[in-house]
C-alpha cells in the first residue's frame, strides 16, 4: 500500500540531478554511461564505512517511465524476482498476528526451530536478550511453536520500528557484553553526503522516521523468508519513495534480519531519460562474517557474490517491463 503523508519538517526543496550530473557524482565515465544506455548494467564501487560493511553500486535502464518503474518498486517487483524469496507479504497499519500467519520455516524447519530453542546469544540468530529468553522458554517444543513465537517476534519489531523508528530496534546479543545494533548501521548509512545534497528531506527521513514525513512520501512495508544457503531467514522492509521534480530518490531498509547479517539498506535515484529511467543504485548490507581475519578478501568475495545476485534480479525485473 502507497500512504501519502505530510511533513513535519521543513527542508528545502532541490531540483533532481540530471543523469550527466548523477553519472559524473558516482565516476562513471560518459563510454560507461553509453554502455548502459544501450541495456548493460554497470558496476561503481562506492566506499566500504566500515570493515563490517559491504557496499555495492550500480546504474542501468529500465525501459518504462519513472512513475512506472515508482509503482514496481512499492510492489516488489524486484522482490518478486528474486529466486530467493520463499514468501513476501505486505503489512499495513499496526499490524496483526494475522500479517504474519503464512510464515513458515523452510527449508531445513526442523533444524531451524532447534537453533530458535537452544539460541544463545552468539552471531547463529540475531536475536535481543528479551527474544533469546522467550524462545529458550518455550522448553522442548516443536517447529509449530517456534513459529509462533517467530510471528510474535516480527510483529512486535514491526510495530515499535512504526512508533518509534530506529530508536525502537533491539540490538542483537552476540554474547560477552556485545551488543550489534542495527539502528546504529542503519544511521550511518542513512547520513550519506549524496542525500543530503540531493534530497536533505529524503535524508531527515531516514534518520529520524516517523518523526520525519515529509509531503509527498509514499511508504510500504513488506516482510519476506528466503531460502539462503539452505536456511531461511526472515527479514523485515521498509521501502520509500520521495519526489524530486519529474524523478524519484527511493530507498530500501531492512530493519530486522533473523540471521545471516545484520541489516540492509539501498538507495536509489530513479531519474528520466530518453528511453526510460535511468537508475542509479547503492545498496550496503552490514555483516559480522566480513571483519575479522582476512576482511579483505572476505569483502571482495562478498561484494562479488552480491553483485552477480543482484544483477541478476534486476535483469529479471527489466525483462518483465518488456514483456507487459
Amino acid at each position: 500500500m502507497i500512504v501519502g503523508l505530510r511533513s513535519s519538517v521543513a527542508l528545502p526543496s532541490l531540483a533532481a540531478p540530471t543523469v550527466a550530473e548523477m553519472a559524473a557524482e558516482v565516476g562513471l565515465s560518459p563510454a560507461a554511461l553509453a554502455q548502459v544506455e544501450k541495456g548493460e548494467i554497470i558496476e561503481t564501487t562506492p566506499t566500504d564505512r566500515a570493515d563490517r560493511e559491504l557496499a555495492i553500486g550500480m546504474v542501468f535502464l529500465v525501459r518504462a517511465p519513472v512513475m512506472q518503474v515508482v509503482k514496481a518498486f512499492q510492489g516488489g517487483a524486484d522482490l518478486k524476482a528474486d529466486p530467493h524469496v520463499t514468501a513476501l507479504h505486505e503489512v499495513s497499519g499496526p499490524g496483526t498476528l494475522a500479517d504474519f500467519a503464512d510464515l513458515r520455516l523452510t527449508p531445513q524447519g526442523s533444524a531451524e526451530a532447534q537453533r530458535f530453542l537452544t539460541a544463545t546469544p552468539s552471531q547463529t540468530l540475531n536475536l535481543s536478550t528479551a527474544e533469546i529468553a522467550a524462545f529458550r522458554a518455550l522448553g522442548a517444543a516443536h517447529q509449530p511453536e517456534v513459529e509462533a513465537q517467530l510471528r510474535s517476534l516480527l510483529l512486535a519489531r514491526y510495530q515499535a520500528y512504526r512508533a518509534r523508528g530506529l530508536d525502537g530496534s533491539a540490538p542483537y546479543d552476540r554474547g560477552d557484553g556485545v551488543q550489534r545494533d542495527p539502528a546504529e548501521e542503519l544511521r550511518r548509512d542513512s547520513a550519506a553526503k549524496i542525500l543530503g545534497k540531493h534530497s536533505p528531506a529524503f535524508r531527515e527521513v531516514l534518520l529520524h522516521y516517523p518523526a520525519a514525513r515529509p509531503a509527498g512520501l509514499d511508504e510500504c512495508f513488506f516482510w519476506l523468508a528466503y531460502d539462503r544457503d539452505e536456511r531461511p531467514t526472515l527479514t523485515l522492509r521498509h521501502r520509500l519513495a520521495l519526489p524530486m521534480d519529474d524523478a524519484f530518490v527511493v530507498a530500501d531498509r531492512e530493519f530486522y534480519v533473523s540471521q545471516g547479517y545484520n541489516a540492509g539498506q539501498a538507495h536509489a535515484a530513479f531519474l528520466p531519460a530518453q528511453n526510460g529511467t535511468m537508475v542509479f543504485y547503492v545498496t550496503r548490507t552490514s555483516t559480522d562474517r566480513a571483519s575479522g581475519f582476512g576482511a579483505s578478501a572476505k569483502h571482495a568475495i562478498g561484494r562479488h557474490l552480491m553483485t552477480r545476485e543482484i544483477q541478476g534480479i534486476f535483469n529479471r525485473m527489466r525483462a518483465a517491463f518488456e514483456t507487459h
